[in-house]
This record gives C-alpha cells, sequence and structure tokens, in this order.
C-alpha cells in the first residue's frame, strides 16, 4: 500500500509568492481531518524557490502516551489512507490549477523518489489514481466507503479516542 507521497512544483516562484502558497495549502489542508499527516509545504531544501512536501498516509501502529504499540486494522488504515490521498491529490489539483503550475508527484525512495505522475495546470494524470486502487479493490473498500464522513470519524474515535 502506498506509504506516504511526496510533491514537488516544476516551477520557480518568488520568496514571497512561495510564502503565499504555504498559507493558502495551510489553509486548504485545515478543511480536511486528516488520518496520519497533513498536506505541508515548504521551500525545497536545494532551491527555496520550488515548493515541497511530503505526506505520510498510513500508520500501520499507533503508540500510546504510556508508549504501548497497538496494531491498526488493516483495512481501517487502507480505507482512511486512501480518502486522505484523494484529498491531497484534490488540493494539489486545485493549487495548480489556480495557479497555473504544475507538481511532480512521487513515491519516497532512495536514493531519489520514485515518479509517479503529474497534476498540470490543474489538470491530473489518471495514473495517480492507480496508486490507490490495488488496495481499494482487493480491501473491497467501496465508493460509498470512501465518501462516509461518519464511517471515517467512527474509525478515527476508534484508534484515537481523547
Amino acid at each position: 500500500m502506498l506509504l506516504a507521497l511526496t510533491y514537488t512544483t516544476d516551477e520557480e516562484f518568488e520568496d514571497d509568492y512561495v510564502q503565499a502558497l504555504i498559507e493558502e495549502a495551510a489553509e486548504l489542508s485545515a478543511e480536511h481531518t486528516w488520518w496520519h499527516q497533513p498536506l505541508a509545504l515548504a521551500p525545497d531544501v536545494k532551491n527555496p524557490n520550488l515548493l515541497t512536501g511530503t505526506t505520510k498516509l498510513l500508520h500501520r501502529y499507533i503508540t500510546a502516551a504510556d508508549g504501548t504499540t497497538r496494531k491498526i486494522d488493516y483495512r481501517d488504515d487502507v480505507l482512511m489512507s486512501s480518502v486522505d490521498t484523494l484529498v491531497l491529490l484534490e488540493m494539489l489539483t486545485l493549487l495548480s490549477k489556480e495557479h497555473e503550475f504544475t507538481w511532480h508527484v512521487a513515491l519516497p525512495a532512495e536514493p531519489r523518489p520514485k515518479p509517479a505522475g503529474r497534476i498540470v495546470d490543474g489538470e491530473i494524470d489518471p495514473k495517480l489514481f492507480e496508486l490507490i486502487m490495488p488496495e481499494v479493490e482487493a480491501n473491497e473498500i467501496t465508493e460509498a466507503e470512501l465518501e462516509d464522513q461518519s464511517l471515517h470519524q467512527k474509525i478515527r474515535d476508534k484508534y484515537f479516542q481523547k
């Protein structure tokens, strides 16, 4: 299953525009309750005029405050990480369309990320959806489950009760 996605802009931006895009992405990200990690942008380490980010999607295990580890049901993890993947791609697409730039989406890997697809001026490469489909289908996750906000909250509560 898809553990994480990285995303980097193709175009370079002026410093003030980089900051404005980071803030806009943070506002978008705040609209969704993330399963693991949110959409988060930062200037690229090697080229601060590019934007980049990595979002972890699967949990696998959670660690309680007392240090005990608990396994997350694989189907729950796949469902919730798939929801986050779709939301993440939607948010990247929105930013790309609104500001007319390209994202390179990749799978984190060493020594460099493995390209997965691009989002160009708001047009998403269909193969990006193929990143989640094998596990969604194998776990018989339905479209209704992917869209069911109350189910998502029940799953969050099951593992992260306050």
